[in-house]
């Protein structure tokens, strides 16, 4: 930044005073309370001789200089650099900026019309969703207003849709308030605003809107995209009903239906119990010469296992890699979760291992999901060697993972061991939950020691980590094992207290 500084003298030299104060002016929007006032003499005219110092002082604080020349007005840098250079000082508004902040920048700079979609868009790919909507309202409050199009609101709705879907969904009222006729992509944006909040039927009702205008103006029709928003909306609410209505609307209406529109429609029966629906409609995909994907198949495999047919889910996955479809980490911890559903844990570690073969590196799930596996198979030294396999050189262990270890422990009668883990989880400072305390509790229990049990209890209370009814059954258990009634009695009393 200090070899800039030259240029920027010499551009205080020939700027314009004007030029001078949107650059300063440009600085104390970045910097609240910076060079503001000298910026202001400076437009009115007054001596230039302010400009040196402070625009030094702006390159100290590692302000832009491309942005200061460009924002001068000078035609150093071309009117590309100039959009440029607007566009990175609107990045940087702050999120409490307001719109007369964006016309010191965008009015100062004469941002034309025809740039404005250009602007919009880079905000937008950065994820700048308020700045975006602040220039559009800066636009419509120009004189004479910019003419705005369906096409600025679709920007600022879109990069509203995923952070902010209520402003998303403001967005698109007001342009219609404002006499802008919304297009497709406006109600598809819409429509995904409204998915994310979960509000289903809205939804339903802004696709039901598009098929009443496309009927008058066949490019309002719903396309692919908007059903599968709509379908994706009905999953996340398990109305299988509705999607599979949906689903069929689509050939009814003349819609094309792809493997997004499939998987959907697959999900919200798989996730509802109706797993012969689910595996009817992936079965007629191959039909249909709709291309399956790796989410397709993960889904499917995990709907399985969800509705008690865990080895068909396996038979899914050996079909997908036949197909020489490329396995990622989804898919196979959807295959080590199944392995766990059918008890078979050596099916497991092998996946484990293939994971590794193929370059691919086991997450937390993929070792959660064998260490339960292990678990259920009373593998409980095959959980423990995982377990050091993470710590070792896999991914940092959590919460969930130590418990199905514990709890693996404890099925074995494993209690020293289970122990052991505990100790460990507050070495690695890992939280400790109900569960995992109640998985030590059973190792104890298992093992007749009911003073180490008891000695969890008073563990859980220093950590803070509430108690529940298996907390105290287990520990009524564990005493009356170990033939203290009084104690046992006291735990049943303390229970029905709390």
């Amino acid at each position: 930044m200090v070899s800039t500084l030259p240029l920027l003298l010499c551009g205080a030299v020939s700027a314009s005073p004007r030029a001078l104060a949107f650059a300063l002016c440009r600085s104390a929007l970045l910097r609240p309370q910076t060079h503001l006032s000298p910026a202001r003499s400076i437009s009115n005219g007054e001596s230039l001789r302010l400009a040196a110092p402070l625009l030094a002082d702006a390159a100290e604080e590692e302000f832009d200089a491309a942005a200061v020349v460009a924002g001068a007005g000078g035609s150093i840098l071309g009117a590309k650099k100039r959009l440029l250079s607007l566009t990175r000082a609107l990045q940087k508004l702050p999120p409490t900026a307001t719109a007369s902040s964006v016309e010191l920048l965008a009015g100062t700079e004469g941002l034309a019309a025809r740039n404005l979609t250009s602007v919009l868009l880079a905000l937008k790919s950065r994820q700048r969703w308020r700045q975006a909507e602040l220039l559009l309202d800066w636009a419509k409050s120009r004189r004479p207003p910019i003419l705005l199009s369906a096409r600025h609101y679709n920007v600022v709705i879109g990069a509203c849709s995923r952070s902010a879907p209520r402003r998303a969904l403001k967005v698109f009222e007001q342009m219609q308030v404002e006499g802008v006729a919304a297009d497709a992509v406006s109600y598809n944006s819409a429509m995904s605003a409204a998915a994310q909040l979960g509000e289903t039927n809205l939804v339903m009702g802004l696709l039901e809107q598009m098929i009443g205008r496309g009927e008058a103006d066949p490019t309002l029709a719903p396309t692919t995209i908007s059903f599968n928003i709509a379908i994706s909306a009905c999953a996340k609410a398990n109305d299988w009903q509705r999607a599979l209505a949906l689903f069929r609307q689509m050939e009814s209406l003349g819609v094309e239906r792809n493997t997004i529109t499939y998987t959907g429609a697959i999900s919200a029966c798989a996730e509802t119990g109706e797993l012969e629906k689910a595996m009817t409609l992936f079965t007629y995909m191959e039909v249909a010469g709709v291309e399956r994907s790796l989410v397709t198949y993960s889904i499917a495999i995990a709907g399985c296992s969800r509705n008690g047919d865990a080895r068909r889910g396996l038979l899914l996955f050996d079909e997908a890699l036949r197909k020489g479809l490329q396995p990622d980490a989804v898919l196979f911890n959807t295959a080590i979760a199944a392995c766990e559903k059918s008890r078979d844990w050596g099916r497991a570690l092998a996946l484990l291992s293939q994971m590794r073969e193929r370059g691919i590196r086991p997450t937390v799930s993929s070792y959660g999901a064998a260490i339960a596996a292990c678990e259920k198979c009373s593998q409980w030294h095959k959980a423990v060697e995982l377990l050091s396999e993470m710590r070792a050189s896999g991914p940092r262990p959590n919460t969930i993972v130590y418990s199905s270890a514990i709890s693996a422990c404890a099925a074995a009668g494993q209690w020293q061991q289970a122990l052991a883990l505990l100790d460990e989880m507050s070495a690695l400072r890992i939280e400790k939950n109900t569960i995992t305390f109640n998985a030590a509790i059973k190792a104890c229990e298992q093992a007749g020691e009911w003073a180490h049990a008891m000695s969890l209890l008073t563990r859980m209370k220093e950590a803070n980590v509430p108690e529940d009814a298996i907390t105290y059954n287990t520990l009524v258990r564990a005493c009356e094992k170990g033939g203290q009634y009084e104690l046992a009695y006291e735990l049943m009393r303390q229970m029905q207290i709390g």
